[in-house]
Protein backbone atom coordinates (compact mmCIF):
# COMPACT_ATOMS: atom_id res chain seq x y z
CA UNK A 1 0.00 0.00 0.00
CA UNK A 2 3.05 2.49 0.79
CA UNK A 3 4.85 1.32 -2.52
CA UNK A 4 1.60 2.56 -4.29
CA UNK A 5 1.06 5.18 -2.63
CA UNK A 6 4.19 6.54 -3.61
CA UNK A 7 4.08 6.29 -7.05
CA UNK A 8 0.45 7.83 -6.84
CA UNK A 9 1.97 10.94 -5.15
CA UNK A 10 4.74 10.66 -7.85
CA UNK A 11 2.45 10.78 -11.11
CA UNK A 12 0.95 13.90 -9.08
CA UNK A 13 3.99 15.82 -8.62
CA UNK A 14 5.41 14.99 -12.15
CA UNK A 15 3.21 17.50 -13.95
CA UNK A 16 3.62 20.17 -11.37
CA UNK A 17 7.50 19.68 -11.06
CA UNK A 18 7.70 19.95 -15.17
CA UNK A 19 5.49 22.81 -15.01
CA UNK A 20 7.75 24.99 -12.78
CA UNK A 21 10.57 23.90 -14.22
CA UNK A 22 9.24 25.37 -17.45
CA UNK A 23 8.20 28.76 -15.52
CA UNK A 24 11.74 29.11 -13.92
CA UNK A 25 13.13 28.12 -17.38
CA UNK A 26 11.08 31.31 -19.29
CA UNK A 27 11.69 33.62 -16.41
CA UNK A 28 13.82 36.07 -18.61
CA UNK A 29 11.15 36.23 -21.31
CA UNK A 30 11.93 36.34 -25.29
CA UNK A 31 13.93 39.46 -24.76
CA UNK A 32 15.30 41.77 -28.29
CA UNK A 33 18.66 42.95 -26.99
CA UNK A 34 20.48 45.72 -29.00
CA UNK A 35 23.60 45.53 -30.09
CA UNK A 36 26.17 48.37 -29.52
CA UNK A 37 27.91 49.61 -32.93
CA UNK A 38 31.59 50.08 -33.19
CA UNK A 39 32.38 52.81 -35.70
CA UNK A 40 35.62 51.40 -37.25
CA UNK A 41 37.23 54.12 -39.68
CA UNK A 42 36.29 56.06 -42.72
CA UNK A 43 37.46 56.19 -46.31
CA UNK A 44 37.20 60.13 -47.62
CA UNK A 45 35.18 60.05 -50.54
CA UNK A 46 37.15 60.50 -53.98
CA UNK A 47 39.16 59.24 -57.03
CA UNK A 48 42.84 59.50 -55.43
CA UNK A 49 44.50 56.28 -54.12
CA UNK A 50 43.29 56.36 -50.52
CA UNK A 51 39.53 57.04 -51.75
CA UNK A 52 36.54 55.52 -52.72
CA UNK A 53 34.87 56.38 -55.25
CA UNK A 54 30.25 57.23 -55.13
CA UNK A 55 28.51 58.48 -57.72
CA UNK A 56 24.84 59.90 -57.06
CA UNK A 57 22.61 61.09 -60.25
CA UNK A 58 19.78 63.35 -60.10
CA UNK A 59 17.07 59.99 -60.57
CA UNK A 60 18.60 58.19 -57.59
CA UNK A 61 20.96 56.14 -58.52
CA UNK A 62 23.94 55.31 -56.67
CA UNK A 63 26.76 53.61 -57.35
CA UNK A 64 29.58 53.28 -54.45
CA UNK A 65 31.28 50.42 -53.03
CA UNK A 66 30.80 46.83 -54.84
CA UNK A 67 31.38 43.72 -52.65
CA UNK A 68 32.39 44.65 -49.07
CA UNK A 69 33.92 41.41 -47.29
CA UNK A 70 35.25 41.29 -44.16
CA UNK A 71 37.05 38.27 -43.18
CA UNK A 72 40.29 37.61 -40.94
CA UNK A 73 39.82 41.13 -39.35
CA UNK A 74 40.37 42.80 -42.63
CA UNK A 75 37.97 44.45 -44.93
CA UNK A 76 38.75 44.13 -48.51
CA UNK A 77 36.35 46.52 -50.44
CA UNK A 78 35.81 46.69 -54.42
CA UNK A 79 35.50 50.32 -55.44
CA UNK A 80 33.31 49.98 -58.75
CA UNK A 81 33.57 53.30 -59.27
CA UNK A 82 37.34 53.61 -59.59
CA UNK A 83 37.72 50.00 -60.45
CA UNK A 84 40.29 48.79 -57.77
CA UNK A 85 40.13 46.14 -54.83
CA UNK A 86 41.36 47.98 -51.45
CA UNK A 87 42.65 45.58 -48.13
CA UNK A 88 41.86 47.83 -44.75
CA UNK A 89 42.61 46.86 -41.62
CA UNK A 90 40.24 47.65 -38.41
CA UNK A 91 41.66 50.44 -37.42
CA UNK A 92 41.60 52.01 -40.99
CA UNK A 93 45.05 51.63 -42.52
CA UNK A 94 45.18 50.70 -46.32
CA UNK A 95 47.36 48.24 -46.42
CA UNK A 96 47.26 46.71 -50.21
CA UNK A 97 45.77 48.65 -53.57
CA UNK A 98 44.92 46.72 -56.64
CA UNK A 99 44.06 49.42 -59.03
CA UNK A 100 43.44 48.64 -62.83
CA UNK A 101 45.86 49.88 -65.10
CA UNK A 102 47.48 48.75 -68.75
CA UNK A 103 50.37 47.14 -67.56
CA UNK A 104 49.39 43.76 -65.47
CA UNK A 105 53.33 42.87 -64.83
CA UNK A 106 54.01 46.03 -62.51
CA UNK A 107 54.40 45.48 -59.09
CA UNK A 108 56.23 49.11 -58.76
CA UNK A 109 55.37 51.74 -55.75
CA UNK A 110 53.88 54.57 -57.61
CA UNK A 111 52.23 55.92 -54.61
CA UNK A 112 55.43 55.85 -52.66
CA UNK A 113 54.29 59.40 -51.65
CA UNK A 114 50.92 58.42 -50.12
CA UNK A 115 52.14 57.38 -46.32
CA UNK A 116 49.61 54.45 -45.23
CA UNK A 117 49.53 52.28 -48.29
CA UNK A 118 52.01 49.53 -48.09
CA UNK A 119 51.50 47.66 -51.43
CA UNK A 120 50.19 48.48 -54.71
CA UNK A 121 49.46 46.59 -57.76
CA UNK A 122 48.34 46.72 -61.35
CA UNK A 123 46.02 44.36 -63.14
CA UNK A 124 44.55 45.10 -66.46
CA UNK A 125 40.98 44.31 -65.17
CA UNK A 126 38.01 44.72 -67.46
CA UNK A 127 35.03 44.56 -64.82
CA UNK A 128 35.76 44.09 -61.17
CA UNK A 129 32.81 42.32 -59.76
CA UNK A 130 32.54 39.76 -56.72
CA UNK A 131 35.96 38.78 -54.28
CA UNK A 132 36.11 35.70 -51.82
CA UNK A 133 38.95 35.50 -49.42
CA UNK A 134 40.98 32.23 -47.87
CA UNK A 135 41.34 31.89 -44.44
CA UNK A 136 45.76 32.78 -45.80
CA UNK A 137 44.01 36.10 -47.40
CA UNK A 138 44.55 35.08 -50.88
CA UNK A 139 42.13 37.08 -53.17
CA UNK A 140 39.70 35.71 -55.66
CA UNK A 141 38.42 38.53 -58.17
CA UNK A 142 35.32 37.76 -60.86
CA UNK A 143 37.06 39.19 -63.65
CA UNK A 144 34.07 40.37 -65.99
CA UNK A 145 33.81 40.95 -69.81
CA UNK A 146 31.60 41.15 -72.46
CA UNK A 147 31.52 38.63 -75.45
CA UNK A 148 30.03 40.03 -78.53
CA UNK A 149 28.82 37.66 -80.77
CA UNK A 150 27.38 38.38 -84.69
CA UNK A 151 23.91 37.09 -85.14
CA UNK A 152 23.94 35.27 -88.81
CA UNK A 153 20.91 35.86 -91.01
CA UNK A 154 19.10 34.67 -93.99
CA UNK A 155 20.58 38.20 -96.04
CA UNK A 156 24.61 37.54 -94.40
CA UNK A 157 24.72 34.28 -95.90
CA UNK A 158 23.19 34.61 -99.71
CA UNK A 159 25.49 38.38 -99.51
CA UNK A 160 27.88 38.62 -102.52
CA UNK A 161 29.33 41.55 -101.83
CA UNK A 162 31.89 40.92 -98.91
CA UNK A 163 32.26 44.92 -98.45
CA UNK A 164 28.89 45.14 -97.05
CA UNK A 165 29.59 46.49 -93.86
CA UNK A 166 28.02 45.54 -90.29
CA UNK A 167 25.86 48.75 -89.62
CA UNK A 168 22.48 46.62 -90.16
CA UNK A 169 23.92 43.44 -88.11
CA UNK A 170 22.54 42.12 -85.01
CA UNK A 171 24.69 40.91 -82.35
CA UNK A 172 24.27 38.77 -78.82
CA UNK A 173 26.26 39.97 -75.65
CA UNK A 174 26.59 38.03 -72.90
CA UNK A 175 28.35 38.93 -69.76
CA UNK A 176 31.10 36.14 -69.41
CA UNK A 177 33.92 35.94 -66.21
CA UNK A 178 37.50 34.48 -65.07
CA UNK A 179 38.40 34.35 -61.61
CA UNK A 180 41.44 35.63 -60.78
CA UNK A 181 43.60 34.95 -57.77
CA UNK A 182 45.97 37.20 -56.16
CA UNK A 183 48.16 36.28 -53.35
CA UNK A 184 47.98 38.41 -49.89
CA UNK A 185 50.48 40.94 -50.87
CA UNK A 186 48.76 41.62 -54.37
CA UNK A 187 50.93 39.46 -56.74
CA UNK A 188 48.79 37.65 -59.66
CA UNK A 189 48.96 34.35 -59.88
CA UNK A 190 46.73 32.22 -62.28
CA UNK A 191 42.78 33.06 -63.46
CA UNK A 192 40.11 30.16 -63.45
CA UNK A 193 37.78 29.47 -65.91
CA UNK A 194 34.75 26.58 -65.82
CA UNK A 195 37.44 23.64 -66.19
CA UNK A 196 40.31 24.99 -64.26
CA UNK A 197 43.41 27.16 -64.83
CA UNK A 198 43.13 28.94 -68.10
CA UNK A 199 40.21 27.11 -69.67
CA UNK A 200 37.13 28.73 -71.19
CA UNK A 201 35.14 31.33 -68.98
CA UNK A 202 32.04 31.22 -66.99
CA UNK A 203 28.81 32.22 -68.53
CA UNK A 204 26.95 33.36 -65.55
CA UNK A 205 28.70 33.70 -62.01
CA UNK A 206 26.11 34.11 -59.11
CA UNK A 207 28.32 33.61 -55.89
CA UNK A 208 31.83 33.24 -55.10
CA UNK A 209 33.17 32.19 -51.68
CA UNK A 210 35.88 29.85 -49.62
CA UNK A 211 35.53 26.87 -47.78
CA UNK A 212 37.63 26.22 -44.31
CA UNK A 213 39.94 23.96 -46.61
CA UNK A 214 40.87 26.98 -48.30
CA UNK A 215 38.65 25.55 -51.33
CA UNK A 216 37.09 28.05 -53.97
CA UNK A 217 33.60 27.38 -54.54
CA UNK A 218 31.75 29.27 -57.97
CA UNK A 219 27.88 28.84 -58.22
CA UNK A 220 26.60 29.71 -61.74
CA UNK A 221 23.57 29.36 -63.11
CA UNK A 222 22.02 29.58 -66.91
CA UNK A 223 19.89 31.96 -68.57
CA UNK A 224 16.18 30.18 -67.29
CA UNK A 225 17.49 29.51 -63.94
CA UNK A 226 16.81 26.70 -64.19
CA UNK A 227 20.04 24.94 -63.45
CA UNK A 228 22.75 26.31 -60.82
CA UNK A 229 26.16 24.40 -61.17
CA UNK A 230 28.63 24.22 -58.37
CA UNK A 231 32.41 24.22 -59.00
CA UNK A 232 34.75 23.37 -56.42
CA UNK A 233 38.60 24.68 -57.20
CA UNK A 234 41.59 23.47 -55.01
CA UNK A 235 44.32 26.07 -53.83
CA UNK A 236 46.10 25.14 -57.53
CA UNK A 237 43.29 26.08 -59.29
CA UNK A 238 42.22 22.57 -60.49
CA UNK A 239 38.90 21.67 -60.72
CA UNK A 240 37.92 18.51 -58.06
CA UNK A 241 34.30 18.82 -58.05
CA UNK A 242 31.10 19.26 -59.86
CA UNK A 243 27.47 19.34 -59.67
CA UNK A 244 24.56 20.70 -61.16
CA UNK A 245 21.31 20.92 -59.05
CA UNK A 246 17.94 21.57 -60.97
CA UNK A 247 15.54 24.55 -59.92
CA UNK A 248 12.95 21.68 -59.41
CA UNK A 249 14.95 19.98 -56.61
CA UNK A 250 14.61 23.38 -54.61
CA UNK A 251 11.11 24.36 -55.01
CA UNK A 252 9.25 20.89 -55.66
CA UNK A 253 7.31 20.51 -58.42
CA UNK A 254 4.19 19.86 -56.81
CA UNK A 255 2.14 23.31 -55.73
CA UNK A 256 -0.72 24.73 -57.19
CA UNK A 257 -1.28 26.17 -60.67
CA UNK A 258 -1.87 29.48 -58.75
CA UNK A 259 1.43 29.83 -57.28
CA UNK A 260 4.95 30.61 -58.35
CA UNK A 261 7.94 30.43 -56.71
CA UNK A 262 11.40 31.94 -56.47
CA UNK A 263 14.64 31.46 -55.23
CA UNK A 264 15.86 35.06 -53.91
CA UNK A 265 19.19 33.86 -53.32
CA UNK A 266 21.87 31.14 -52.03
CA UNK A 267 25.08 31.55 -49.75
CA UNK A 268 27.49 28.51 -49.93
CA UNK A 269 28.81 27.18 -46.32
CA UNK A 270 31.75 27.44 -45.43
CA UNK A 271 32.50 24.26 -43.33
CA UNK A 272 30.74 21.94 -45.81
CA UNK A 273 29.43 21.01 -48.95
CA UNK A 274 26.23 22.67 -48.61
CA UNK A 275 23.91 25.17 -50.26
CA UNK A 276 21.21 27.58 -48.22
CA UNK A 277 18.50 28.90 -50.67
CA UNK A 278 16.56 31.98 -49.88
CA UNK A 279 13.15 30.62 -51.41
CA UNK A 280 10.13 32.61 -51.76
CA UNK A 281 6.35 31.42 -53.05
CA UNK A 282 3.61 33.82 -54.56
CA UNK A 283 0.13 33.62 -55.13
CA UNK A 284 -0.30 34.95 -58.65
CA UNK A 285 -2.43 38.47 -58.57
CA UNK A 286 -5.72 38.54 -60.04
CA UNK A 287 -4.78 39.65 -63.45
CA UNK A 288 -2.00 36.78 -63.93
CA UNK A 289 -4.81 34.09 -62.53
CA UNK A 290 -7.10 35.37 -65.38
CA UNK A 291 -4.49 35.36 -68.08
CA UNK A 292 -3.00 31.70 -66.88
CA UNK A 293 0.70 32.91 -68.46
CA UNK A 294 3.68 31.61 -66.00
CA UNK A 295 5.98 34.66 -67.56
CA UNK A 296 3.23 37.17 -66.46
CA UNK A 297 3.52 36.30 -62.55
CA UNK A 298 7.36 38.09 -63.45
CA UNK A 299 6.05 41.21 -62.92
CA UNK A 300 5.14 42.11 -66.84
CA UNK A 301 2.19 45.03 -67.40
CA UNK A 302 -0.56 43.34 -68.96
CA UNK A 303 -3.81 45.61 -70.78
CA UNK A 304 -6.72 43.68 -68.92
CA UNK A 305 -9.71 43.98 -71.73
CA UNK A 306 -13.04 45.12 -70.06
CA UNK A 307 -11.75 46.44 -67.09
CA UNK A 308 -14.37 47.82 -64.87
CA UNK A 309 -12.55 49.71 -61.78
CA UNK A 310 -15.92 50.03 -60.07
CA UNK A 311 -15.41 46.75 -59.14
CA UNK A 312 -12.23 46.63 -57.30
CA UNK A 313 -12.88 46.14 -53.85
CA UNK A 314 -10.90 46.98 -50.59
CA UNK A 315 -11.03 43.09 -50.45
CA UNK A 316 -9.20 42.33 -54.12
CA UNK A 317 -6.77 45.35 -53.28
CA UNK A 318 -6.30 43.88 -49.72
CA UNK A 319 -5.86 40.51 -51.97
CA UNK A 320 -3.44 41.42 -54.24
CA UNK A 321 -0.75 42.99 -51.69
CA UNK A 322 -0.65 40.20 -49.37
CA UNK A 323 0.17 37.63 -52.46
CA UNK A 324 3.17 36.67 -50.56
CA UNK A 325 2.87 33.46 -48.88
CA UNK A 326 6.02 32.35 -47.22
CA UNK A 327 9.93 32.71 -46.80
CA UNK A 328 11.88 29.62 -46.57
CA UNK A 329 15.76 28.73 -45.79
CA UNK A 330 16.41 25.47 -47.78
CA UNK A 331 19.44 23.54 -46.59
CA UNK A 332 20.75 21.47 -49.30
CA UNK A 333 23.39 18.80 -49.62
CA UNK A 334 25.66 18.98 -52.52
CA UNK A 335 27.00 15.53 -52.65
CA UNK A 336 23.01 13.62 -51.58
CA UNK A 337 21.37 15.93 -54.29
CA UNK A 338 18.95 16.49 -51.35
CA UNK A 339 17.33 19.12 -49.19
CA UNK A 340 18.16 17.89 -45.60
CA UNK A 341 16.53 20.43 -43.62
CA UNK A 342 14.33 23.91 -43.91
CA UNK A 343 12.90 26.74 -42.00
CA UNK A 344 9.96 28.38 -43.32
CA UNK A 345 8.26 31.54 -41.97
CA UNK A 346 4.99 31.75 -43.32
CA UNK A 347 3.44 35.12 -44.27
CA UNK A 348 0.32 35.36 -46.39
CA UNK A 349 -0.29 31.34 -44.54
CA UNK A 350 -0.04 33.32 -41.06
CA UNK A 351 -1.12 36.51 -40.28
CA UNK A 352 0.34 36.45 -36.92
CA UNK A 353 4.09 36.37 -38.63
CA UNK A 354 5.95 39.43 -39.79
CA UNK A 355 5.68 39.93 -43.44
CA UNK A 356 8.92 42.17 -43.98
CA UNK A 357 11.23 39.76 -42.24
CA UNK A 358 13.67 38.85 -45.00
CA UNK A 359 17.04 37.02 -45.53
CA UNK A 360 20.49 38.71 -44.62
CA UNK A 361 23.02 35.75 -44.66
CA UNK A 362 24.49 32.83 -43.08
CA UNK A 363 27.44 32.87 -40.58
CA UNK A 364 30.49 30.24 -40.28
CA UNK A 365 27.63 27.95 -38.70
CA UNK A 366 24.94 28.48 -41.12
CA UNK A 367 22.85 30.14 -38.83
CA UNK A 368 20.93 32.10 -40.76
CA UNK A 369 19.80 35.69 -40.43
CA UNK A 370 16.38 37.14 -40.67
CA UNK A 371 16.41 40.65 -41.07
CA UNK A 372 13.47 43.14 -40.47
CA UNK A 373 12.80 46.87 -40.22
CA UNK A 374 10.81 47.93 -36.94
CA UNK A 375 11.32 52.13 -37.54
CA UNK A 376 12.97 54.51 -39.42
CA UNK A 377 16.51 53.74 -37.78
CA UNK A 378 16.19 50.23 -36.43
CA UNK A 379 15.55 46.85 -37.09
CA UNK A 380 15.54 43.62 -35.55
CA UNK A 381 17.66 40.35 -36.75
CA UNK A 382 16.45 37.01 -35.98
CA UNK A 383 19.45 34.81 -35.49
CA UNK A 384 18.27 31.08 -36.61
CA UNK A 385 19.92 27.85 -36.81
CA UNK A 386 20.04 25.20 -39.54
CA UNK A 387 17.24 23.35 -37.19
CA UNK A 388 14.82 26.34 -36.92
CA UNK A 389 15.62 26.80 -33.87
CA UNK A 390 15.73 30.14 -32.78
CA UNK A 391 18.92 31.43 -30.78
CA UNK A 392 18.53 35.36 -30.36
CA UNK A 393 17.35 38.29 -31.63
CA UNK A 394 19.47 41.20 -31.83
CA UNK A 395 17.66 45.18 -32.58
CA UNK A 396 20.55 47.30 -34.92
CA UNK A 397 19.96 51.24 -34.83
CA UNK A 398 20.86 53.64 -37.50
CA UNK A 399 21.50 57.59 -37.95
CA UNK A 400 19.74 58.72 -40.95
CA UNK A 401 22.41 61.18 -41.68
CA UNK A 402 23.79 59.22 -44.53
CA UNK A 403 23.10 56.67 -46.89
CA UNK A 404 23.67 52.69 -45.48
CA UNK A 405 24.56 50.36 -48.06
CA UNK A 406 26.64 46.99 -47.94
CA UNK A 407 24.56 45.35 -44.78
CA UNK A 408 26.30 41.80 -44.21
CA UNK A 409 26.80 39.01 -42.10
CA UNK A 410 30.39 37.67 -41.45
CA UNK A 411 32.09 33.99 -40.90
CA UNK A 412 32.59 34.99 -37.36
CA UNK A 413 28.74 35.65 -37.11
CA UNK A 414 28.65 39.74 -36.64
CA UNK A 415 27.51 42.00 -38.55
CA UNK A 416 28.49 45.34 -41.00
CA UNK A 417 27.75 48.04 -42.87
CA UNK A 418 28.83 51.16 -44.56
CA UNK A 419 27.04 54.65 -43.76
CA UNK A 420 28.27 57.25 -46.97
CA UNK A 421 27.44 61.04 -46.48
CA UNK A 422 28.68 64.00 -48.63
CA UNK A 423 32.10 63.50 -47.86
CA UNK A 424 32.75 59.89 -46.48
CA UNK A 425 32.42 56.86 -46.19
CA UNK A 426 31.99 55.08 -42.69
CA UNK A 427 32.96 51.59 -41.27
CA UNK A 428 30.77 49.70 -38.69
CA UNK A 429 30.82 46.75 -37.12
CA UNK A 430 28.23 45.17 -35.01
CA UNK A 431 29.86 42.39 -32.70
CA UNK A 432 27.63 39.30 -32.00
CA UNK A 433 30.44 36.82 -31.89
CA UNK A 434 29.31 35.99 -28.21
CA UNK A 435 26.40 34.37 -30.41
CA UNK A 436 28.20 31.58 -32.03
CA UNK A 437 28.74 29.48 -28.40
CA UNK A 438 26.29 31.32 -26.51
CA UNK A 439 23.33 29.58 -24.61
CA UNK A 440 20.15 29.70 -25.56
CA UNK A 441 18.47 32.54 -24.11
CA UNK A 442 15.72 32.06 -21.88
CA UNK A 443 12.03 32.62 -22.89
CA UNK A 444 8.62 32.14 -21.87
CA UNK A 445 6.55 29.39 -21.31
CA UNK A 446 4.10 30.27 -24.34
CA UNK A 447 6.77 31.09 -26.68
CA UNK A 448 8.93 27.66 -25.50
CA UNK A 449 5.76 25.95 -26.60
CA UNK A 450 5.20 28.09 -29.80
CA UNK A 451 8.25 27.43 -30.53
CA UNK A 452 8.36 23.75 -30.40
CA UNK A 453 5.49 23.37 -32.24
CA UNK A 454 7.23 25.54 -34.80
CA UNK A 455 10.18 23.20 -34.79
CA UNK A 456 8.07 19.88 -35.70
CA UNK A 457 5.88 22.07 -38.38
CA UNK A 458 9.43 22.39 -40.05
CA UNK A 459 11.07 19.15 -39.09
CA UNK A 460 8.19 17.82 -41.04
CA UNK A 461 7.26 20.11 -44.39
Amino acid sequence: ERGKMSSKIIRILLPILATAFLIMYGCGKNRVLELKKEKLFSIPIGRSEEQIGVQRRQNGEFHGPGAVLFRNGFFFVVDGVNQKIMKITTPGDIILVISKGNNPGNTGREADNVLRTKERKIYNFDTISQIAVDNENNLYVQNVFIKKEKQESVIDIISLDDNVGDEGANYTESYMSYILKFDRLGNFKYRIGKNGINTDPFYYVYKIATDLNGNLIILTADEAWENWTYYVYDNEGKLIERHTINREKILGSNKPVDRVSFIMDVCPEVNDKKLVYWVSQYETTNDTKSIKKSEDAWGEEIEIENFDETKSTDQSVKKSMNDLLFYKLVRFDVTSDDIISSYTWETGLNHSTDTTQEFLGIDGKSDGFLWKYVGKNRSVVTIVRPDGTVVAKRSFSFEDDGLWTNVQVAVDGSVYAIKIDDKKAYFYRWRSDELLGAKREKIGVRDFILEKIEEFKNANR
